[in-house]
């Protein structure tokens, strides 16, 4: 056996829409996945998973990062081996355009002769806001590519790096598996067609119908049924029974939700919410848009709703009638519509569930908490186990993410709300996770003698808590290094500025002893 147990595995993807059945596993044209679990090994096992199973000779390789790549062990003389970074595709825009890398990539592999790979390392959708949705777009454009060009086309996966959806969106997008055994066919592949535009259902009826054909069944348009759980991970369980809304051709309808920083919410064309188009009052409408996200499925009582925004109403009734207003404004800013009521607006994303309202998003809508707290738990599995390398890029990947305060942009009288505490406490647990990731990195980096980004590092945690103590420890600890004594003093100085500003803070006893030891 070539590879051990451990060892990557190969993905294969059919390249015509309108097949709705696995195709034959012994067929090893088109767009591929490769699995891998180390950084470093991805390529050489590429390679040797390539010239064994693809006859390939000639690869070009998309690497998610501008240093140079070395040739692998094992690749011959005559073989040739060229490498692109992500960022000279397109790949690293904003908002990413893959029609267009699609475009690029086809251009240069349309001057390579037939036994040439196209490999791109998929550690460029880490680089992206919203990966997950990037990766869905990615293995059409991929088949796409293969089928235009006639060349394999391998999408490469870190299984140690990418968080499950990502690898999940592999599993839906690929229909075989090439293991070191030989092909077999995928289970959880999904046609592009309902990749990209089916409901659960429709997906859910297509397996069980691969599985035998009496499962399959005539899918019911049914009512569609709302997110479930309070935690924005629900986000991630997709809606069961969404009801199929006639569209142009564009892509199905999906929102981008950035909850960090300024509350934005973009839809599938890149374009973005107007929470002031709808003729309500604006920071109700976002304020009411930001709660109900973190309700999740259970949704919110329009009571608990008028009593948050309008406390100062002069009887219930009467904040119940502006409540009322801001969620016809808020339906008529998420849907579209000028009014959402009317037949061509289609079904709305706030319903009505007896005495609660529920914030129904698009399927497969993507939120940046969610991915947040996932390369943050990404990044201390592999802190623990010694995997700087791996650990840095979700650590770099977290930091991006991480623009400002959660629903920063949300007033100080709606989020400081002791009786519901709907944001208050999320917002303080986000901001000591982005710590962390602040404290991790800076000390990668010392360890690596990078001075000036393990600074640029206990910087911005400093810029965000004048006393985080890992960040003058860090601080101190580079300018030792570096033998600036007088830094050590300045910096020490600073954190004793900042105590002298809070009365609640004890003075470190630890941080004292190290200033001691570093100035003596």
């Amino acid at each position: 056996m070539l590879y051990p147990a451990h060892a990557p595995i190969l993905l294969l993807t059919r390249l015509d829409p309108s097949v709705m059945q696995p195709p034959d596993p012994t067929d090893t044209s088109g767009s591929l996945a490769f699995f891998g679990t180390r950084q470093g090994d991805l390529l050489r096992d590429l390679l040797a998973c390539g010239k064994m199973h693809l006859a390939m000779q000639r690869l070009v390789y998309v690497t998610p990062t501008s240093g140079a790549v070395r040739k692998p062990a094992g690749w011959a003389r005559g073989d040739a081996l060229q490498v692109i970074a992500a960022d000279a595709l397109g790949f690293d825009r904003v908002p990413i355009s893959l029609r267009a890398v699609g475009k690029a990539l086809a251009d240069r592999m349309a001057a390579t002769p037939p036994e040439t790979v196209l490999a791109v390392d998929m550690g460029w959708g880490l680089q992206t806001a919203s990966a997950t949705a990037n990766f869905e777009g990615w293995v059409g454009v991929a088949s796409a590519l293969a089928d235009s060009t006639e060349r394999r086309v391998v999408s490469i996966y870190n299984r140690s790096l990418l968080i499950d959806e990502h690898l999940l969106v592999a599993l839906r997008g690929h229909p075989a598996v090439l293991t070191a055994e030989g092909v077999v066919t995928n289970p959880h592949w999904l046609p592009p067609a309902l990749q990209e535009k089916g409901t659960l259902r429709e997906q859910v009826n297509f397996w069980l119908g691969g599985l035998s054909p009496s499962l399959q069944r005539t899918n019911p348009f049914a009512d569609r049924h709302a997110a479930e759980g309070a935690d924005p991970m629900w986000l991630l369980g997709r809606r069961a029974e969404e009801k199929v809304i006639p569209r142009e051709e564009a892509a199905r309808e999906r929102w981008k939700i950035r909850c960090f920083g300024r509350l934005r919410v973009y839809r599938a064309d890149g374009s973005q919410i107007d929470w002031a188009a709808s003729g309500g009052a604006t920071t109700k409408i976002k304020t009411l848009f930001a709660y109900l996200l973190q309700q999740g499925g259970k949704g919110a009582k329009a009571d608990d709703l008028a009593d948050l925004l309008w406390p100062e109403a002069d009887s219930a009734e009467a904040a119940r009638n502006r409540l009322y207003h801001s969620i016809r404004c808020l339906r008529q800013a998420l849907d579209g519509a000028p009014d959402s009521r009317s037949a061509k607006a289609g079904p709305s994303h706030i319903l009505r569930d007896g005495a609660s309202y529920v914030l129904v998003p698009p399927d497969r809508s993507w939120l940046d908490i969610s991915t947040f707290e996932q390369l943050c738990r990404q990044s201390q599995t592999h802190v623990k186990s010694g995997d700087l390398d791996e650990a840095l890029i979700c650590l770099r990947a977290a930091d991006r993410l991480y623009t400002g305060d959660l629903f920063e942009d949300i007033p100080t009288e709606y989020v400081d709300d002791q009786e519901r505490d709907w944001c208050w406490t999320r917002r303080y647990w986000l901001r000591d996770m982005y710590l962390k990731v602040q404290r991790d990195t800076a000390r990668i980096y010392r360890a690596r003698e990078d001075h000036s980004a393990a600074l640029n590092h206990c910087r911005k945690a400093l810029a965000m808590d004048p006393l985080a103590e890992f960040a003058h420890e860090e601080s101190m600890q580079v300018f030792a290094a570096q033998g600036r004594r007088e830094a050590i003093e300045r910096q020490y100085a600073l954190y004793l500025d900042s105590l002298s500003r809070f009365d609640d803070r004890p003075r470190s006893e630890s941080l004292a002893k190290l200033y001691k030891s570093l100035t003596a």
